[in-house]
Order: structure tokens, then C-alpha cells, then sequence
């Protein structure tokens, strides 16, 4: 693993630099872990966005899906502990516009919706910029069996009052598609 895989992942944007070539946005580590990938993973949100928006201005791949489990850019993305959805949306929109895909499901965490959803430390209201990228595709599925086999409408109807409102737009997306909306599952 090199110096840029590790302060990708740790480091300050200014540390990045130090060790990054531009040559190497595309590197690709152990596993299949792009240098996007940990960048994305980075626990500081100023340095995750900073350093994923530089990756991405020098031609890093954000389709890239990560073996064996199959979660990608989004997955990591969204996995993260902390949010700064205002923030975070711009760099959610270059991810998507440059092929990361909005219906794939990782093993363990479903869809990057499901993902999203399941971090019950933000309300939907504070959620609401990051879900606005999503819900602009017209690719979007909610239906796609993802996390234990339930479709992402599921799985946030199972998440209850605190996932009221994204169960709303789910349901109007469909609806404004001409897609029958399933009944809840018992």
C-alpha cells in the first residue's frame, strides 16, 4: 500500500498532496480498493470532500464496483459516521454523473439508499441535499432487492417514523413514474 493509500484515508488534504501524484487517481490497491474509495472512507469530512473532489478532477473512476462484496463509491460514501449533507451532495453528484451506480447492492449494506438510511444519527430533513442527488436519477429503483433481500421502499418502511419522510418521496418517485406502488410487506 502506498503513502497516498493511507493519507487518503487518514490524512489532511495538505498530507495527501505531500505523498499524490495525479497520475495515480486511478491507482487501484489490495482487494480492488481504489484510492477513491479510501478517500471516501476518510473519517474527517473536510478531507474526505476535499480529497475525493481533487481524485476526481484528475480522472479517478467512482464505477468502480469492490470485490468480493460488491458496494462501491456511494457504499463508502454514506457508510461514514459523520455528514455534512450540503457539502457532501456536489461531491454525491460528480460520483453519480462519473458512473458510480445508485441501485447497486453490497452484500452487507443493500443499496447506497438502504446504506444512507440506516444511519439513524440524521433525520431526513438533515439528510434531505444527499437525497435530493438520488431521487434527480431516473435510474433510481427503489423495488431492487438489496439489504436481506428487501427493496429499498422496505427497508425504510421498517425504519418507521424516523424514515416517514423518505418513505413519502420513495413512494411519490414511483408514483411520478407510473410505477405501482407495492403494499407494505408484513
Amino acid at each position: 500500500m502506498t503513502a497516498a493509500f493511507t493519507k487518503a484515508k487518514t490524512g489532511t488534504l495538505d498530507e495527501f498532496l505531500g505523498v499524490y501524484s495525479p497520475s495515480g487517481a486511478s491507482e487501484t490497491g489490495m482487494g480492488g480498493m481504489t484510492l477513491l474509495c479510501r478517500a471516501l472512507g476518510n473519517r474527517h469530512l473536510d478531507a474526505r470532500v476535499a480529497i475525493a473532489s481533487r481524485l476526481l478532477d484528475d480522472g479517478a473512476d467512482p464505477s468502480t464496483v469492490i470485490p468480493p462484496d460488491g458496494y462501491n463509491a456511494l457504499h463508502i460514501l454514506f457508510g461514514q459516521a459523520v455528514h455534512d449533507p450540503e457539502a457532501e451532495a456536489p461531491l454525491v453528484r460528480r460520483l453519480l454523473d462519473g458512473g458510480a451506480d445508485v441501485n447497486a447492492v453490497a452484500v452487507r449494506w443493500g443499496t447506497p439508499l438502504q446504506t444512507l438510511a440506516d444511519n439513524q444519527k440524521y433525520a431526513d430533513d438533515e439528510l434531505a441535499p444527499l437525497y435530493d442527488e438520488l431521487f434527480a436519477r431516473d435510474d433510481l429503483d427503489l423495488l431492487v432487492p438489496g439489504a436481506q433481500g428487501r427493496s429499498t421502499l422496505e427497508s425504510a418502511r421498517l425504519l418507521g417514523d424516523e424514515r416517514a419522510d423518505l418513505v413519502r418521496r420513495m413512494e411519490q418517485y414511483l408514483t411520478d413514474r407510473g410505477v405501482a406502488v407495492p403494499e407494505r410487506e408484513v
